[in-house]
């Protein structure tokens, strides 16, 4: 088939689904990239001679799918002839197809011929068909208002909100639109975001189903990396706005996420990070993006990633994260361990158990901190068996922690043997380990805990004497039992 019937094909398509189906972004898109594609084997020309639609020249036969909607458009309009260039400009092409899908019929395509000027296409030109060539003055300062206002959103906002019909909210919004994609082209985001935030509020302001849905239809059209990331940016300098940045992308969804992802990666400064890191738990979005990230090759994406993925509780990334046990960087490692320990599922209950053998001491700590979660004996009968076999003591002493708020009852019996003193001279306890394990029996608080700190608050050692008085002194008091 030659390549100007298929571009005619995919331009009908495009065409239908703008008038039938607005909302239908993603078809839209899969249709203008299919043109786009087309259109570099070479040039397009169509033209309309009653009732016919030719393409560089060659008439089209009628029964060609959408073919009578496209014809019905040229004449319309009084379109005479259509011309794409080889390799028209995307933002060329959806301009001239929205131009002839929005635009009134019945004043010779005087409303087509303003929007066109408007946009200014490089890479697509039209010629109508009527006895004069000029366009009424209200209509071309209608449609080339977006040229006038390009750098004052105010002022096209101000024209927005004046707006109450359908046609004409969805007209203003396409110059809204537009100048978003400039400002995102000219590199400046503070415009970006203004604008973005600005339709994003009126959208769930508007009650009319209709002009919401024209809003709606706007967002997902901005809804594009290049904006999203410039929203993302101006985050960490106008912290005073972080609300509606964050509704902006919130309201786009994994789009936004990612954007914000983007940004976690590639930011430079850890207030910056910071920054985007936070955002991302607050919306509480891009699961799918950030488990794509574990398997980043930079180390500080995948751990980023992991430490994520802890704080959404993203139970369904507990798979990937336990893969990453096995990473050989012991900083992804110990994310990944802190992930696990924040999801509490049964399978990264066992990864925290491998966890617990891992050569990076950091990574054993956070493993023992991880199962502190999960009360049960099988927890405590972990911790006490990794406890007799571990020999750093900042791992014991986070055993020791866990062991308290596992608090069963072979737990606090192990507890007060550990802040027990040690009678063997030649083999003392160090005090920084009783005190853990007094801190750990403050924190069990069961009867028979809190019975080993009061003789452990006569003990002989300075240290581990306060810190028993310490522990009894805000254990809570026993609440009187209820008469039967």
């Amino acid at each position: 088939m030659d390549y100007s019937v298929t571009f005619v094909r995919h331009f009908a398509r495009l065409l239908w689904l703008l008038i039938h189906q607005a909302d239908a972004v993603d078809e839209q898109k899969a249709a203008l990239r299919a043109l786009v594609a087309v259109s570099k084997e070479g040039s397009v020309t169509l033209t309309v001679r009653d009732g016919t639609l030719s393409s560089n020249g060659v008439p089209l036969a009628d029964e060609l799918t959408g073919l009578q909607d496209l014809v019905g458009q040229f004449v319309g309009h009084c379109v005479r002839e259509m011309v794409f260039d080889i390799g028209a400009l995307p933002a060329d092409v959806l301009g001239a197809a929205r131009a002839l899908t929005t635009a009134s019929q019945g004043d010779q395509g005087r409303e087509v011929d303003a929007r066109l000027r408007a946009i200014a296409p490089r890479t697509v030109r039209v010629s109508f068909d009527r006895s004069d060539s000029d366009v009424s003055p209200d209509v071309v300062r209608q449609f080339t208002a977006v040229e006038a206002t390009r750098g004052s959103p105010d002022e096209l906002f101000s024209k927005l909100d004046a707006m109450h019909s359908v046609a004409a909210v969805s007209r203003m919004l396409d110059q809204v639109v537009e100048l978003a994609e400039s400002s995102a082209r000219a590199q400046k985001p503070l415009v970006v975001a203004d604008v973005m935030a600005r339709i994003v509020s009126r959208e769930a302001e508007k009650t009319n189903p209709e002009i919401k849905r024209a809003y709606g239809s706007a967002i997902r059209r901005l809804a594009k990396p290049t904006l999203l990331r410039a929203v993302a940016t101006v985050l960490p300098r106008n912290k005073e706005r972080a609300a509606e940045l964050l509704a902006v992308l919130s309201r786009t969804g994994e789009e936004g996420a990612e954007a914000l992802i983007e940004e976690l990666t590639a930011a430079q400064s850890i207030a910056e990070r910071r920054t985007f890191f936070d955002s991302l738990v607050k919306l509480k979005a891009g699961v799918p993006a950030l488990m794509h990230m574990l398997g980043d090759p930079r180390w500080f994406v995948a751990r980023n990633a992991a430490d994520l993925l802890g704080e959404l509780n993203a139970s369904d990334a507990e798979g990937p994260l336990s893969e990453l046990l096995r990473h050989g960087d012991d900083r992804v490692r110990r994310a990944a361990t802190n992930a696990l320990g924040k999801l509490g599922t049964p399978h990264a209950a066992i990864a925290l158990k491998r966890a617990l053998k891992d050569t990076s001491s950091h990574v054993r700590a956070t493993a023992a901190a991880g199962l502190a979660g999960r009360k049960g004996t099988k927890s405590a009968a972990t911790l006490l068996r990794a406890l007799e076999s571990e020999s750093d003591i900042e791992v014991q002493i986070a055993i020791l922690s866990a062991l308290g708020r596992v608090a069963t009852p072979e737990a606090v019996q192990r507890l007060c043997k550990a802040a027990e003193p040690e009678l063997r001279l030649f083999k003392r306890k160090a005090a920084a380990y009783r005190v853990a394990a007094v801190q750990a029996l403050g924190e069990a608080r069961t009867p028979a805990a809190l019975a080993a700190l009061q003789q452990l608050a006569s003990d002989k050692d300075k240290e581990v004497r306060e810190a028993a008085v310490r522990a009894v002194m805000h254990a809570p008091k026993a609440e009187p039992s209820a008469l039967s």
